[in-house]
């Protein structure tokens, strides 16, 4: 599948922004499952790019002067191929994925869930085939418990406070499904991408999980399925610090109204 992409993201500030710092991961990664035909990234200024730890690769700028708003604009055309195996790890090794953030930490409640949940199935490491029921059943239970609810979490939000909450949304549903499975001994990584969807309830910025069984499996528990060809990867990470298409800092600027406009068509 083909693949189009517009994705415009706008601050506009009530006072004077006097510096603004941000990190961008709005391009697309080059791996097994999709080729980058095309893409321009609009920014500011030029900045700095380079690649992180994880191989995202990042754009960086600094704003300093006097003004009021600030746009990002990132399109282009990627190529997606329908379910091919990720053995993309990167620099890093596996067992990384099994480190644990603030974001992703269980607490008391989470810990019970999982314990009582696995015991449904004692052979869920014996081999790829059972530890994927499991997963899946795990999925399914997540979205189950935490129903897919537009503003009632943050970017802030840990998993606990999520399942916690009992509502969230993509990045809620994929930082409770990586504590679990770390949890269990799962190197899981954190995706940030675009979904070409015609469900309009969910926005085409998106994010979903990998787990490493021998090679990458992905899992969106907001729709309770794989990352199939509708899917466009542009970041991984440890959780959503590591892969947030745009997070800075500023000073000044006073209140900020924030607006996201992002499209994804089949061409």
């Amino acid at each position: 599948m083909i693949l189009n992409v517009e994705h415009r993201t706008s601050y506009r500030y009530a006072g004077t922004l006097l510096r603004s710092i941000q990190l961008v991961h709005l391009t697309p990664r080059e791996n097994e499952r999709q080729h980058v035909i095309s893409w321009s990234l609009e920014l500011p200024n030029k900045g700095i790019v380079s690649k992180d730890c994880f191989g995202n690769i990042t754009h960086y700028f600094t704003l300093q002067g006097r003004f009021s708003e600030l746009e990002v604009v990132a399109r282009g055309i990627v190529e997606v191929f329908p379910f091919r195996a990720n053995m993309e790890l990167g620099t890093l090794p596996s067992s990384y994925y099994l480190r644990i953030t603030p974001l992703t930490e269980l607490g008391t409640k989470l810990r019970s869930f999982v314990d009582e949940f696995v015991q449904q199935y004692p052979k869920f490491k014996f081999d790829v085939s059972n530890s994927l029921a499991m997963l899946n059943a795990l999925s399914a239970k997540i979205l189950q418990l935490v129903p897919y609810t537009s503003g009632a979490t943050c970017a802030t939000t840990t998993a606990q406070e999520a399942f916690e909450l009992g509502a969230g949304v993509c990045q809620d549903h994929s930082h409770i499904f990586l504590g679990c499975c770390r949890y269990l001994g799962f190197p899981a990584r954190y995706v940030s991408g675009y979904l070409h969807t015609d469900d309009s309830s969910h926005l085409a910025s998106h994010a979903w999980s990998e787990i490493w069984l021998g090679s990458w499996y992905s899992f969106d528990v907001s729709n309770q399925c794989s990352a199939g060809e509708q899917y466009i990867e542009l970041a991984y990470g440890l959780d959503f610090l590591d892969s947030s298409p745009i997070r800075g800092s500023r000073i000044g600027g006073g209140d900020e109204i924030l607006t996201v406009k992002s499209l994804v068509t089949e061409q």
